[in-house]
């Protein structure tokens, strides 16, 4: 009898188009009628891991993630629809299929697809399996440009995308991807547009907005739109009004009536990051949404704001401790006042009169006599504590030997696609892909074999890296002026509580 069987579901944002059949539901029913037809599962332990709207181009998954932590112990079975509800990339299938489940001793099924890893054991991975799986690769990657032409087309017609409207709209309920303004928000940009036009900066508009209870941003979408928050994360909790989000107000073209897209865009299918898209390449759409403020006054508050903005100076002595400082009780960085005696304070009290942040507040002079005392009582007990060893520092040749181990890994799963495609587009017969494909797997194997010998050595090794950089900390123990090189190599960060109220964040381990 089986003991722990995994079910293993997903759907994709682009797998929802399909239909019916592709559905988390239909999945789970599939499976479990393969688990009642066969009778060597009765009996066994039925665990379900469901990825609902993640795509299958990588393993960047929390459900498949979970249940590949548990594979081995104590899952013994994973069973899939197909192939593409466990992945659509090529190299990483056949490595699970090939060598990560077999070594777990974990079997795989994949139903629909009539394999069974049972059935092939001492075997590589069929050359239909592959085959699949490469389709399956390939049909990501086109349904994904497919999907990225068709919002770059909807951007160009001036349709929304985003899932939660800026500040001053909401998604219109009656048109798909359109925006309609929301009253009570609109009649508060349009008086911030004005109140920037009549010469009033950020920092005393925040002020006013706070003083008569206007709710933040943040605080309206949550009392007003609570389903557009679902699953957004919010970076701190701003639950009132700052000189940034007024500048940011203000700064935003949209209000005109246009949108502006795709600032931003993905290098690759199978991976998340984004970069930046240069300004003249943006998808801008004139007149896709009712304007809050004319482009005359938008102009003129423009004028304004570049008014206000302050003077960018080099960095200088005094400003050592820039973006170092922080607030315990909101979060901001603290703000430099430049008087007889320099002293840091929050920001918030100037927009918010009755914060708690009014009370921190550090004298420059203070916090440069309690740092530098820390600083040399804390490197002092790390001198004090050291551990001589006789590798005091991670070999460069070990590290060098590491790398090359991962790039010949990488060089060999490179050579059985290249081998495949090859034999794909018949250059070479089914003998001579076989025959690379194993010669591929014999150095992967090798390859492997060296690099867990040589990151078993560093792991023995670290211990040594941990005192050296106790040693480099060393020259810091009589320690004269505080410079911005030496903060920002042993401070993460310093909270303020209260008058002269310090916490440190070391870089270090203390």
């Amino acid at each position: 009898m089986m003991g722990t069987v995994a079910l293993y579901m997903r759907l994709s944002s682009e797998d929802a188009n399909e239909g019916e059949s592709f559905s988390i539901r239909n999945q789970r029913d599939l499976l479990h009628n393969f688990l009642k037809s066969r009778r060597e599962f009765d009996g066994c332990t039925v665990m379900e891991f469901c990825d609902d709207g993640y795509t299958g181009t990588n393993f960047d998954r929390p459900g498949i993630q979970k249940m590949l932590s548990m594979a081995g112990n104590p899952i013994q079975c994973i069973i899939v629809k197909d192939f593409s509800r466990f992945g659509r990339n090529l190299l990483d299938v056949g490595d699970y299929l090939d060598q990560i489940f077999p070594f777990l001793g974990v079997r795989f099924i994949a139903v629909n697809e009539n394999y069974d890893s049972k059935n092939s054991i001492g075997s590589s991975v069929s050359l239909d399996v592959s085959l699949k799986a490469m389709v399956y690769e390939m049909y990501s990657r086109d349904i994904s440009e497919k999907i990225r032409c068709v919002q770059q087309a909807k951007m160009k017609k001036g349709e929304y995308l985003c899932a939660i409207a800026f500040y001053g709209y909401k998604r219109s309920a009656a048109q798909k991807n359109k925006l309609e303004v929301d009253g009570k928000a609109a009649d508060v940009v349009r008086r911030i547009f004005q109140m920037a036009v009549d010469g009033i900066t950020p920092t005393q508009i925040a002020l006013r907005l706070n003083a008569e209870g206007i709710p933040s941003p943040l605080v309206y979408r949550r009392e007003n739109h609570t389903d557009g928050l679902r699953g957004w994360k919010v970076s701190g909790d701003i639950s009132y009004w700052t000189r940034e989000n007024v500048r940011r107000i203000i700064s935003d073209e949209r209000y005109t009536g246009c949108l502006i897209s795709r600032k931003r865009t993905t290098v690759d299918v199978s991976k998340k990051q984004t970069v930046k898209v240069p300004k003249e390449e943006w998808i801008v759409a004139k007149n896709t949404h009712e304007a809050i403020v004319t482009e005359e006054t938008y102009a003129q508050a423009q004028k304004i704001l570049k008014s206000c903005k302050r003077k960018k100076t080099p960095a200088k002595p005094n400003q050592r401790f820039r973006g170092l400082l922080k607030c315990a009780v909101c979060g901001r960085t603290l703000e430099r006042v430049i008087c007889k005696e320099p002293y840091f304070c929050c920001p918030t009290r100037k927009t918010v009169p009755d914060a708690l942040c009014r009370r921190v507040h550090v004298d420059e002079q203070d916090l440069e006599t309690a740092l530098t005392a820390s600083i040399q009582s804390r490197v002092r007990l790390l001198l004090e504590a050291e551990v001589e060893h006789e590798n005091e520092n991670l070999p460069d040749a070990l590290e060098k030997q590491i790398q090359e181990c991962q790039t010949a890994i990488s060089r060999c799963k490179a050579k059985q696609a290249d081998a495949f495609e090859d034999y794909a587009e018949g250059r070479i017969t089914r003998q001579e892909y076989l025959t690379r494909k194993a010669e591929a797997a014999r150095q992967h194997d090798d390859m492997t074999a060296s690099y867990m010998e040589l990151s078993a050595k560093r792991v023995e090794l670290q211990k040594a890296a941990n005192s050296a950089e106790k040693m480099d900390l060393g020259r810091y123990a009589c320690v004269g002026e505080l410079t911005r090189e030496l903060l920002t190599e042993l401070v993460r960060e310093i909270r303020v509580s209260g008058e002269n109220d310090l916490e440190i964040v070391w870089n270090f381990r203390e």
